[in-house]
């Protein structure tokens, strides 16, 4: 035995690296710009682990380098988690913020998955496939893996998503009591009405748009509410509606108040940071000259041209002023500025 032990040879190569190594899933990703997110992980065949995954080249469909895929733009991310109650100022977002430069497209070093950024929103040519070629070393040494994956550009992303919405008239008495005389809601199944937001078609009372690409990073929103007439109500007067709930205005900094509506700012998208905030936003008290109230009747209790809570109460009620009110869900996927404008029939200001 300790002859043959003595005779022994270790072998001068190390480890294993299959050539059959490959991406898990579909053939192809179809990867939507402006979308973030990630592919499966990779099938090591057995190899040697660790492994160590780079990108080694994006091609086109006529085989040539597509230089897009490796343009690096910034990237928001969070260092430190956000507290919107303490968290007041930009100064004090940002703080909690790094930004980098990256690029569109990455490859996890350690699983082979592929990641994806919003920044995908700045890729060309959507419709064309892209083969991607990965190196993977490990003990054994390394290999160039050609077609590791196919990505497939389709069309953009949704940049902003909508679920729901209520579009409302309140009226308050001498008591301070308050009661709903319209409700127009848009609920998160009436998908059609949804399509109607998103194709700005006009057939909504609510209309949410981007006005530009600035910020690059962050967003901008300019919340602003009209009368029947186009006319803005008075920006100063939008406030979160009541004690125990919160709006767009308790998710973001910088409210300035202009001639257009209210503007707020956030450094970070998806924005708002709680995604499942429903924002309730009013505007300020008025009196009844402000209001047609004959129209008012005739278009909602008669025509039944918008839905209602409750029926214009009697006389004794004492309704003496009401208010707007728009509750909403929206998400902004997006960086950019963008406006949220909602006409409330029946109003003159």
């Amino acid at each position: 035995m300790l002859a043959l032990a003595g005779c022994y040879k270790v072998p001068e190569q190390k480890g294993f690296l299959s050539n059959d190594l490959y991406l898990k899933g579909a053939d192809t990703i179809n990867l939507a710009l402006g979308s973030k997110g990630n592919s499966n992980v990779a099938w090591l065949d057995g190899s040697s682990e660790p492994c160590l995954f780079t990108l080694e080249n994006i091609r086109d469909k006529n085989g040539n380098r597509s230089e897009q895929f490796f343009t690096k733009y910034p990237y928001n991310t969070w260092i430190k988690p956000y507290d919107n109650k303490t968290d007041t100022t930009m100064a004090l977002v940002k703080a909690k913020i790094s930004t980098t430069e990256l690029p569109p497209v990455s490859i996890n070093p350690v699983n082979g998955m592929l990641q994806f950024l919003e920044t995908t929103s700045n890729l060309k040519q959507p419709g064309d496939v892209y083969h991607v070629d990965v190196k993977v070393k490990n003990s054994y040494g390394e290999k160039i893996y050609k077609d590791y994956a196919k990505l497939k550009l389709t069309s953009e992303s949704q940049p902003f998503i909508f679920y729901n919405a209520v579009v409302a008239i309140i009226l308050v008495n001498g008591g301070g009591a308050t009661t709903f005389t319209l409700y127009d809601n848009i609920t998160d199944n009436d998908l059609q009405r949804h399509q109607n937001i998103y194709e700005r078609n006009g057939k909504e009372l609510l209309d949410v748009y981007k006005l530009s690409n600035e910020p690059a990073t962050g967003i901008k929103l300019l919340i602003q509410y009209k009368d029947a007439d186009g006319k803005v109500f008075p920006a100063q007067d939008y406030r979160t509606y009541a004690a125990g709930t919160e709006s767009y205005f308790d998710y973001a900094v910088n409210r300035q108040n202009t001639p257009d509506g209210a503007m707020i700012e956030f450094p970070m998208t998806p924005w708002p940071t709680r995604q499942d905030l429903l924002s309730y936003l009013k505007g300020g008290t008025m009196g009844f000259d402000k209001l047609d109230t004959a129209a008012l009747h005739q278009g909602v209790y008669y025509d039944k041209k918008y839905p209602f809570l409750n029926p214009w109460p009697a006389d004794s009620w004492g309704a003496s002023k009401w208010f707007i009110r728009l509750r909403s869900k929206i998400l902004f996927k997006e960086s950019g500025t963008w406006v949220i404008s909602c006409k409330f029939p029946y109003t003159h200001i």
